[in-house]
């Protein structure tokens, strides 16, 4: 027997002892009252607390789905064998008796348990807003037909690899050959096209003659290279290289003009890509007192309060912003942080 059950019985068997008692010692005032008390009143008090002791020991056998709410069930047993004397807890406990040898045999038609609803893979494609998502979900549902799934594929080619990328890479699994040709060569082709822009403005940067041209190109290549983080194109070593060369680059534009407010934001978003929030917090700082626009500022720094666990900030920050300066995709966000 566990320790909660002997609990239980030594609480049960002390409030009827109690109960014993009480009940007997009101019945005697009410008889028998004493000269130096009102009798009625001493009665009403030794009354109460016989009910209460009753209403202790007849709760642990009423039926389990009668004792919830707590409280409520123990205030309605409390009364009743407080104002009923003797024939309260004698009918509660007959009431337990009759329900525990004759259970109802139908059960309430008013509440059933309904079946988890089944994704059915069909509708996808009936589906007729959120085009986007619509194509992505098809794409990822194997159930849906080969070809199907093609087309799909074929159509999220013009969307921006910043929604697509991480499909586009778990695609690189796909169980179908052409599913997975495709997915590789839209991310090999959008990785190209990006490197084939850092390779000519690199060859640019070297042969640059002022301080102006070799701003200019640096921040170029700090934009560049900070595009392949944003569209989700590299990852793991790599992903940690791009961010050092960015950073570089946008460091050696800053060294030949250090008022660019935008290269600044640059190094705050790269910073936050890396996982460092006081880093980012300084340059978007300085991206600020630049002249940078706060509202556009924002989100980064409600973001890098985020990271540091200051969500009284998070909420601080975005409430700021107001509805009507709040872009759709950044709605929900500032929604709930509000």
């Amino acid at each position: 027997m566990s320790n909660a059950n002997v609990r239980t019985r030594l609480i049960t068997a002390l409030a009827v002892v109690v109960a014993v008692i009480a009940q007997v010692v009101a019945l005697r005032q009410l008889l028998h009252p004493a000269a130096s008390v009102d009798p009625l009143l001493l009665f009403l008090v030794l009354q109460a607390v016989a009910g209460f002791a009753e209403a202790v020991a007849l709760s642990g056998f009423l039926p389990v789905r009668y004792r919830e709410p707590r409280v409520a069930s123990l205030l309605l047993l409390w009364l009743l064998c407080t104002f009923v004397p003797l024939c309260g807890g004698l009918v509660v406990l007959t009431s337990c008796i009759w329900a525990a040898c004759f259970p109802g045999s139908r059960e309430s038609g008013l509440l059933a348990d309904v079946p988890r609803p089944q994704f059915v893979t069909w509708l996808v494609s009936r589906v007729s807003h959120g085009g986007g998502a619509r194509l992505q979900a098809r794409l990822a549902n194997t159930q849906v037909p080969a070809t199907d799934r093609l087309s799909a594929l074929v159509a999220i080619q013009g969307m921006p690899t910043r929604t697509t990328g991480t499909l586009l890479r778990e695609l690189l699994a796909d169980s179908l050959e052409d599913v997975r040709l495709i997915a590789y060569g839209t991310l090999d082709h959008a990785e190209n096209e990006i490197m084939q822009k850092i390779f000519q403005t690199g060859k640019a940067l070297e042969a640059a003659n002022d301080d102006r041209e070799r701003h200019a190109l640096n921040r170029r290549l700090a934009e560049l290279h900070f595009e392949l983080v944003y569209q989700n194109l590299v990852q793991g070593v790599v992903y940690r290289h791009t961010l050092k060369q960015a950073d570089r680059h946008a460091r050696a534009a800053l060294e030949t003009d250090d008022s660019d407010a935008a290269l600044w934001l640059i190094r705050g978003r790269l910073a936050l890509a890396d996982g460092k929030p006081e880093d980012a917090e300084a340059c978007m700082s300085r991206a600020q007192a630049l002249g940078f626009p706060r509202e556009r500022l924002v989100p980064w720094l409600a973001e890098v309060a985020y990271l540091r666990g200051d969500y009284r900030q998070v909420s601080t920050l975005l409430a700021s912003l107001g509805n009507a300066a709040v872009f759709p995709t950044l709605k929900p966000v500032v929604s709930y942080w509000s």
